[in-house]
C-alpha cells in the first residue's frame, strides 16, 4: 500500500513539474521575453479556433494515455515507476510515443492562440530535446526492460508519425 502511494505522490510532483513546466512555465517566460522586446504577431481569431483546438487534443490525447497505463495496472505517467508491462493499446499503437505529441499539440495551440514567436523558439528547442531524449534515453531504457518485446513493438509502431511504418533512429 505504501509504494502505492509513494508512486502517485511522485507522479504528481512529475505532473507539476514535468509536463508543467513544458506545456507552461517555459511558455509564460517567453511571452514575458516578447513583452519586454515588443515582438508578437497580430491576433488572428481562426489561428485562436485552430489553437483552442490543439490545447484540448493535447489534453484529451494525455488523459487518453493516461487512462490507458493506469487501465494496465503495470505502468504510469511517471518516469519514477518502473513499468511492469509494456502497453500497445490505444494511443500506443499508433505511435510509440504519444504523450510527447500531447505535448507538442499543447506548445502549439499555445503558439495559435498567443501568435507567439517566442513561443514557437520554445516549442522548437523542446521539439529537440523530445527527439534527443527519446532517442537517447527513454528508447534504449525500455528495450533495457522489454527486450524482445520492445523490439518488436518498435517494428510495427512508428516513433512519431502516425501510420508511417517503422521510423529508424535520429
Amino acid at each position: 500500500m505504501m509504494s502505492f502511494v509513494r508512486r502517485q505522490f511522485d507522479a504528481v510532483i512529475y505532473g507539476f513539474i514535468g509536463p508543467f513546466a513544458i506545456a507552461y512555465i517555459f511558455p509564460h517566460f517567453f511571452m514575458e521575453l516578447e513583452e519586454k522586446f515588443i515582438c508578437t504577431f497580430l491576433k488572428n481569431s481562426i489561428l485562436n479556433i485552430l489553437g483552442v483546438i490543439m490545447l484540448n487534443l493535447g489534453g484529451l490525447l494525455a488523459i487518453w494515455c493516461t487512462i490507458v497505463m493506469y487501465k494496465s495496472k503495470k505502468a504510469s505517467p511517471s518516469p519514477f515507476s518502473q513499468p511492469k508491462k509494456l502497453i500497445t493499446k490505444g494511443p500506443y499503437k499508433i505511435v510509440r510515443h504519444p504523450m510527447m505529441w500531447a505535448l507538442h499539440f499543447v506548445i502549439i495551440g499555445q503558439i495559435f492562440v498567443n501568435t507567439s514567436p517566442f513561443i514557437i523558439i520554445w516549442f522548437l528547442i523542446w521539439l529537440r530535446f523530445s527527439v534527443i531524449f527519446v532517442d537517447k534515453y527513454e528508447e534504449p531504457y525500455l528495450i533495457s526492460v522489454f527486450g524482445e518485446d520492445y523490439l518488436q513493438y518498435c517494428l510495427k509502431t512508428p516513433r512519431w508519425i502516425p501510420f508511417t511504418g517503422r521510423i529508424k533512429s535520429n
